[in-house]
């Protein structure tokens, strides 16, 4: 059974979510929380397999202000944010603070389901149909610059590496999964972004999906 932390200010939405939760029979709402503060007390009485934050929380700090509390007290723990907000800015934040996945309250119900089976797996990052590809794509440079990287001369091991990155692994589980060195690790992505001509991580996984590099 995956255990799942919600935190989110509305009563109401929390109600929801767990109503729409209860469709799935391997997903339980082990915990909720209506303030940052109150997360946090919960977080250190027990363990989750998964968090759902909301990004707007009725006090200073806000759902990616918990987010980064999390990932330093609780590395291992995925975190999807759930969001009012369509914006692409807030998609690249999430993205940048190795997230797992960006999802519109407005979402069906299936597809947040289908989110957090996704995210448990290690799938990468998920942000359904919250915002279209060509956003993204255009949020890393356009799709013309897209086209200029030229994705050849990719060995086999460089291209683990670009699917590992996909499936959100950092450097050092990408240097236990391949027994390699991390300093390794490190240098097959200096080569990578310069065979795609791209400037971070983030950039060579959307790089990589959108020319059909990885799955």
């Amino acid at each position: 059974m995956i255990k799942i932390f919600i935190v989110d200010d509305s009563e109401i939405h929390l109600e929801g979510m767990k109503s729409i939760l209860k469709r799935s029979d391997n997903l339980t709402v082990a915990a909720t929380a209506q303030t940052p503060n109150e997360a946090k007390q919960l977080l250190r009485n027990e363990e989750y397999d998964l968090a759902i934050l909301d990004i707007s929380l009725e006090e200073e700090t806000d759902g990616l202000d918990l987010a980064r509390f999390i990932k330093a007290t609780y590395p291992k723990m995925p975190i999807i944010i759930l969001s009012h907000y369509k914006d692409i800015h807030y998609i690249i934040q999430s993205l940048k603070m190795q997230l797992n996945g960006y999802l519109a309250k407005d979402t069906q119900a299936e597809d947040l389901i289908c989110a957090i089976q996704a995210v448990v797996q290690g799938k990468g990052f998920y942000f359904g149909n919250t915002i279209s590809y060509n956003d993204i794509i255009k949020a890393f440079g356009g799709e013309e610059n897209m086209k200029k990287r030229k994705p050849y001369e990719l060995t086999d091991r460089e291209l683990e590496v670009i699917q590992l990155l996909a499936n959100g692994y950092t450097s050092k589980e990408i240097a236990n999964e391949l027994n390699i060195d991390r300093n390794t690790v490190e240098t097959y992505k200096d080569r990578i972004k310069s065979k795609l001509d791209c400037k971070s991580a983030i950039e060579i996984v959307v790089f990589a999906y959108k020319n059909k590099l990885i799955h």
